[in-house]
């Protein structure tokens, strides 16, 4: 039995174990060859392996819990991706310090590979979109990491800050997008990482920190779950979506369909068109509308994994989506259609072109986006069958402090709202941008 014992296969979890201190060896020896003036093309070239190793271990042990958790699911069920808790316990190492300024080549590339490894990771956790933020509307970002003793990475907490007369001083991890809050491999780094963001709270004066997640953190602090996204599974063909639609909503498709409207896809080339819509749209919803350079740089930053789309109705556009796709998944953050051609169902026209896209090119999941229990939209996103998952948004805050109110039901927004929709949309345009930088 002893002998058995002795050529036992190491477990998983002992194998990643060495794997991350080989991965720390490995960067602190990088440092070392940079700062002599020797090539650490090799050294890079071997981190590289062993990161791509993690990671395929990783996987398989996401494989295994999924399969040990959820063994009732179906094959599509299963594909709904982001369920991943922000906190995992993969790593049983102690935290040494928690680093709050991630700046240069080294330290922004380990944030990534980190990212990249973590099973909760969302396009919004990568470092292109601290620069994105600072490049578009220049907020004070605050991200920060947390370390073992050997150097290895345990968890990454991206921090924006907001302040603005009208609507206060706060922090956000991420704003303008659903998710991007808190990535960790051990409830101590977690618990380290929240300590740092509250700390940076107190420090700059701001009332909040907001932490994105769309699964429960685990947390204990104080939480919202009035937000919801849907995810629909996506089958291999789009016969077999089509075939899963209510006749009523398959009836609206052909209604738009017999309009013989155009459906686009592209990137910067059709901005011009997306934007008129969108922001007329914004107009008639009451909400400050983003600037075009918000988009734009986004657009950049995002690279081939963004993509805008417009359709046309008579040869003019008529409605507008931006798609962000992330592994397997594609997600659908804005979108608008005219108000004065909705009866022509461009939308359903438009949503189905666009699922049948996400199908074409792969995606697994399509993620309709955020809206409220509550709100008009709610039934517009269920109708097609996706289901509705749960938004989990924790906050730090002082002591008996409630949960903020920043949202178009605070009867202090309503007023604001009805001013907005009677503005010509020219107008709205102009000054829009200049407000919505502050809303997260």
């Amino acid at each position: 039995m002893e002998e058995l014992s002795r050529s036992k296969p190491p477990s998983a979890k002992q194998q990643l174990e060495e794997l991350r201190a080989l991965k720390g060896s490995l960067s602190r020896q990088i440092g070392q060859a940079k700062k002599v003036g020797e090539d650490p093309d090799i050294l890079i070239r071997r981190l590289k392996a062993i990161s791509d190793e993690v990671k395929a271990l990783q996987k398989a042990e996401k494989r295994k819990l999924n399969k040990t958790e959820a063994p009732s699911e179906s094959p599509e069920e299963s594909a709904l991706t982001g369920r991943a808790s922000p906190v995992q316990h993969l790593s049983s190492k102690s935290v040494h310090q928690v680093v709050t300024v991630v700046r240069g080549e080294e330290a922004e590339t380990a944030w990534d590979q980190f990212v990249e490894s973590h099973p909760a990771a969302t396009p919004y956790h990568f470092i292109k979109i601290r620069s994105f933020i600072e490049q578009t509307y220049g907020h004070t970002t605050h991200y920060c990491y947390a370390l073992s003793m050997d150097g290895e990475m345990l968890g990454v907490l991206p921090l924006v800050q907001l302040s603005s007369k009208l609507f206060g001083n706060f922090i956000v991890s991420v704003p303008y997008f659903n998710d991007g809050g808190l990535l960790a491999n051990s409830q101590e780094a977690a618990t380290k990482l929240v300590a740092a963001a509250n700390e940076w709270r107190q420090s700059v004066g701001a009332s909040h920190v907001e932490l994105r997640h769309l699964q429960n953190s685990g947390l204990e602090l104080q939480q919202r779950q009035d937000k919801v996204t849907f995810l629909l599974p996506l089958p291999a063909e789009p016969e077999a979506l089509w075939q899963s639609f209510r006749p009523k909503l398959r009836a609206q498709i052909r209604r738009a369909e017999r309009e013989e409207p155009e459906f686009m896809t592209g990137g910067p080339e059709l901005l011009d068109r997306f934007y008129n819509v969108f922001a007329s749209n914004m107009r008639d919803l009451g909400t400050p509308v983003y600037g075009k350079d918000f988009f734009l740089n986004l657009l950049e930053h995002l690279g081939e994994s963004a993509r805008l789309v417009v359709v046309k109705l008579n040869g003019q556009p008529a409605g507008c989506a931006f798609l962000i796709g992330h592994a397997e998944q594609m997600e659908i953050p804005w979108a608008s259609t005219l108000r004065e051609l909705n009866t022509t169902g461009i939308n359903m026209f438009m949503y189905w072109k666009v699922l049948e896209y996400a199908i074409a090119n792969g995606y697994r999941v399509f993620d309709f986006g955020r809206c409220s229990k509550e709100a008009g939209t709610y039934k517009f996103k269920q109708q097609w069958g996706a289901r509705p998952i749960p938004m989990h948004w924790d906050y730090c805050l002082p002591t008996g402090e409630s949960l903020p109110e920043l949202n178009p039901n605070n009867p202090k927004f309503k007023l604001l709202i009805a001013i907005w929709q009677r503005l010509p949309v020219w107008l709205t345009r102009l000054i829009g941008p200049h407000i919505v930088k502050s809303l997260p």
